[in-house]
């Protein structure tokens, strides 16, 4: 496939981290489809990426540990989010509790945290310690061992942070490096976790996943959030995708629909054209395609 040229790369000053409700950023009444970012609600969009069939699983196996993923079964992530994430912050971040099996038959939660501000949150630390010692006492179940010995124990949780902000993410990636405390004292056994950050601007393109819906998904959450010019951001994403192939730019194309209300189609096949010429109608989608991604955006 023919790639285009190079497309200005969009500075980090420039960017867009903020969705435009409630930020500096254009309103929704703002008419200038022009100076607004392809995707306004990052939080939104991750979480309809991940919520799509088998991707939050595709997605968790890819990332995780390769030692926590050979102790998993074949059985997909359960999403359990409605059991341990306050609905609040299920709708406003997109946070999602997954549910693996382990294979000596113990269940495994991963508490799943999509952070989208441009160098992270500065009390991201605190906030997943809340997230995990909140979901561990939730979930923690009750033995009773053949001598008797009864014992509550909490569940094991993992963290695992899909970042896609523009700036450095500034935190370690653990609770005890941040500390600051002597080597000594860390053995002592204070209050300890790591995690497993996700971080989109250091993977390269063609390694965001194994599978294509889910590429494109991370490629639009990696790219499509940058600047607030729609067609010099369609322009980039789609000549990636192209690159990338076929299939991962047609899944690009799909969630474009998904989340653009409209506004851009004219602009994507302009756009189609310039980047994968005479392909514009296989790459398109069709009438029933449209209907199942504008109910997608709804939620139905």
């Amino acid at each position: 496939m023919k790639q285009t040229p190079t497309v200005p790369e969009t500075s980090p000053e420039s960017s867009t981290d903020e969705t435009t409700n409630g930020s500096n950023g254009p309103s929704e009444e703002d008419g200038s489809a022009g100076t607004r970012p392809l995707i306004r609600r990052h939080d939104q969009f991750a979480k309809l990426v991940l919520d799509r069939p088998g991707n939050a699983d595709t997605f968790l196996r890819e990332r995780l540990p390769a030692s926590v993923v050979a102790g998993l079964t074949a059985d997909r992530a359960v999403d359990r989010s409605e059991s341990f994430v306050d609905p609040v912050l299920a709708e406003l971040r997109g946070d999602r509790v997954y549910s693996f099996g382990l294979r000596n038959g113990l269940p495994l939660l991963v508490w799943t945290v999509l952070e989208h501000k441009s160098a992270g949150e500065a009390d991201a630390l605190v906030q997943i310690l809340g997230y995990l010692n909140g979901t561990a006492v939730k979930g923690a179940r009750r033995i009773e061992y053949p001598d008797g010995t009864v014992r509550v124990v909490p569940a094991p949780v993992l963290a695992v942070i899909l970042y896609h902000g523009s700036g450095r993410w500034p935190h370690p990636p653990s609770l005890g490096e941040a500390y600051g405390v002597p080597d000594e004292v860390l053995a002592a056994g204070p209050l300890d976790f790591s995690y497993t950050l996700v971080d989109l601007s250091a993977i390269p393109d063609a390694e965001l996943s194994r599978d294509p819906d889910l590429q494109a998904g991370l490629l639009m959450l990696k790219h499509a959030t940058r600047d607030g010019n729609p067609e010099v951001t369609l322009e980039r994403l789609l000549s990636i995708a192209a690159v990338i192939g076929l299939t991962v730019l047609r899944a690009v194309v799909r969630h474009v629909f998904v989340v653009d209300d409209g506004r851009n189609r004219e602009r994507l096949r302009t756009v189609l054209s310039r980047v994968a010429p005479g392909q514009e109608e296989k790459i398109m989608p069709t009438i029933a395609e449209l209907y199942i991604a504008e109910g997608e955006a709804r939620g139905n």
